[in-house]
């Protein structure tokens, strides 16, 4: 060990016990403020039979916090949250969902990042420090096992516009990220045609990743072109035969929570944000809703989910520039 190294250790040391202590201080200040506030109003669009052993795990841990889950979709969440803002009701007091970044978006979000987001994989981060990554979707091409012979598994979207799949095709009606990540990655021109190809094939438009994947399972579609790999390797787990391929790069979108700059609960949602975002939060959220995690000491269910594969963290669409890919979206894929 160098001289230099040795004469700057003790002030690094110092650096992260003060770091440390920071943290520590901060998090119980939030933690006695949460008591004092006795709620949080969570809006989230995680399925209540998933959200649900995650929420009782931290009232368990926390039992002066009493959590109001309101689920539904992304854009009806940010509608809802919009129209509170407008009446002046401000209730929700953290959001975790795609619709997220529409809302940080709308300047409605607190700039803050938890202790526990030094855990996150830095890719992943909000460089506005403004949403706390929570888990990620993967796009990947599902197939069905009993349909689609070994030899024949597509290995590129190249291969899902040979004639063959004509008619065996589908695809999600909104999976406008994963649309815009394919022509980051292989250039606007490049890709376009490559939808217009696969187009051809006249893939059955569907709503849903989760019917998506039950489609695929059950035969009525025996290749998925996009599709979730949590929600590939959850039908899995229930026995259903179906497998995916992860085209390198893999288009990720990341799903953040948000804390209200004007929620009634400040300090609850802070407290939970930190917690699902640690590596209690994270491992609780791999075995109740084979979500796959931000963490880097955290591993997806199964690490293929993840492991080997090069992540592109798609643009997050807002305003005018997600009307003008919805509308191209839907005329390659829907002809309208």
């Amino acid at each position: 060990m160098s001289k230099r190294w040795l004469s700057v250790l003790p002030v690094f040391l110092a650096l992260l016990l003060f770091s440390a202590t920071s943290s520590a201080q901060e998090i119980k200040a939030i933690e006695e403020g949460a008591k004092k506030e006795g709620r949080l109003n969570l809006y989230g669009s995680m399925r209540e039979d998933e959200a649900k052993p995650v929420l009782d795990t931290f009232e368990k841990k926390y039992p002066g916090v009493k959590i109001d889950y309101f689920r539904s979709s992304d854009e009806k969440l940010a509608s809802r949250i919009l129209a509170e803002a407008k009446a002046k009701t401000y209730n929700f007091d953290a959001l975790i969902s795609s619709g997220s970044w529409d809302v940080k978006n709308l300047g409605m979000t607190l700039k803050w990042s938890p202790p526990s987001a030094s855990g996150i994989s830095p890719d992943l981060l909000d460089p506005d420090g403004m949403g706390t990554p929570v888990y990620i979707n993967t796009n990947v091409i599902q197939y069905n096992t009993r349909l689609v012979a070994k030899a024949d598994v597509p290995k590129s979207y190249e291969d899902l516009t040979h004639p063959k799949w004509k008619g065996k095709l589908c695809l999600e009606d909104s999976d406008f990220e994963w649309f815009v990540g394919l022509q980051a990655s292989m250039g606007k021109e490049k890709a376009l045609d490559l939808f217009k190809r696969i187009a051809a094939n006249q893939p059955a438009i569907r709503n849903g990743h989760g019917l998506l994947s039950d489609l695929v399972s059950a035969g009525e579609c025996p290749v998925a072109v996009s599709n979730y790999g949590n929600q590939v390797a959850r039908a899995q787990k229930k026995g259903a035969p179906t497998d995916f391929v992860a085209i390198n790069p893999v288009v990720t979108l990341v799903v953040p929570a948000v804390v209200s700059k004007n929620g009634p609960h400040l300090n609850a949602a802070k407290l939970y944000v930190n917690w699902i975002s640690s590596k209690e939060g994270q491992e609780l959220i791999v075995k109740n809703g084979g979500r796959i995690p931000v963490r880097v000491d955290v591993d997806p269910d199964p690490p293929r989910l993840t492991k080997g594969l090069k992540l592109q963290v798609s643009k997050r669409l807002v305003g005018k520039e997600l009307k003008d890919v919805q509308a191209l979206y839907r005329q390659i894929w829907q002809g309208r």
